[in-house]
């Protein structure tokens, strides 16, 4: 579930950033869910949570290869989810929206105007602020939990709102 970001569209990302960003962002869940799946086959099942975006679903400007990643990441969850089924595995997914967290602080810090920065990335959330991240570990709980069992290929969006406008 580790992730980053990188600013730039399509033009500006260079070839090395664009595949170091894929290799955290996609890679990662590949190679932890193609490990973790046999071990699910041979115990009888299991539950993976992947953690996408709300970028799955809607695009932002200039992060062309974030979004691309997400993307990735919401479409690989379904996949593997269709093929998986039968044996017991349930594969979701979280889109989060944006969270306040160490890596916030850091964009902040380094802002021209923190204050602003902030206010604009509250304003994409319906609900005018950032999420914490006690909010996405509850959603990966449900999505973990059995009060989700008919839940496969999903992405639940804990996004405060942002994809619902």
């Amino acid at each position: 579930n580790a992730g980053y970001g990188i600013a730039g569209t399509v033009v500006d990302t260079s070839e090395d950033d664009w595949n170091a960003l894929m290799a955290v962002n996609v890679n990662g869940v590949y190679l932890g869910c193609k490990h973790a799946i046999p071990v699910m086959e041979k115990q009888g099942g299991g539950v993976i949570v992947n953690t996408a975006s709300t970028v799955a679903k809607v695009g932002i400007t200039n992060r062309a290869a974030y979004v691309a990643s997400k993307g990735a990441v919401g479409a690989l969850t379904r996949a593997m989810a269709l093929d998986h089924v039968g044996s017991n595995i349930r594969i979701n997914a979280v889109g989060t929206g944006t969270i306040e967290s160490p890596y916030f602080d850091e964009i902040f810090a380094k802002a021209a105007d923190p204050v602003a920065l902030r206010k604009g990335l509250e304003a994409r959330q319906a609900m005018n602020r950032l999420g914490k991240p006690v909010e996405i570990a509850r959603a990966i709980l449900f999505l973990a939990s059995d009060d989700a069992s008919f839940c496969t290929g999903t992405i639940l969006f804990a996004d405060g709102g942002w994809t619902a406008r």
